[in-house]
């Protein structure tokens, strides 16, 4: 749970526990080793970024997830990993949170329940 060495100024923690797992976080991973050349526990060969595997961040419900500093990314899949490295890469700051563009932790497929008001009849 500590760092034994420097870490980059961007430091991904990847989480690869069940939920994450389940909803593709090999692809999160994946994206990371393509892109920054690096695996779990490197940093890039500037010192820019570094990646760790980690057990749970507790964004179960927005899984997959990766942690990136004090920000949570979510909903990633091998695409929104690799345009969320891209954009660090060029210096920019992408927004945290849900990356598929849904509203904090609604269902991914959009509402389904209480979608209508009813009144109760006497």
């Amino acid at each position: 749970m500590l760092n034994q060495a420097p870490v980059g100024r961007h430091f991904l923690q990847v989480c690869t526990t069940t939920p994450c797992w389940l909803c593709g976080s090999d692809e999160v991973l994946r994206a990371c080793r393509e892109e920054l050349g690096i695996g779990p526990g490197e940093s890039t060969a500037e010192g820019r970024f570094t990646m760790v595997e980690v057990e749970c961040l507790g964004a179960c419900v927005n899984a997959p997830m990766l942690q990136l500093n004090d920000h949570y990314y979510e909903d990633l899949d091998y695409e929104r990993t690799r345009a969320l490295l891209q954009a660090l890469k060029r210096g920019e700051r992408p927004e945290p949170g849900s990356q598929s563009g849904r509203q904090t932790s609604a269902p991914a497929a959009g509402l389904t329940t209480l979608t209508t008001l009813t009144t109760a009849k006497a």
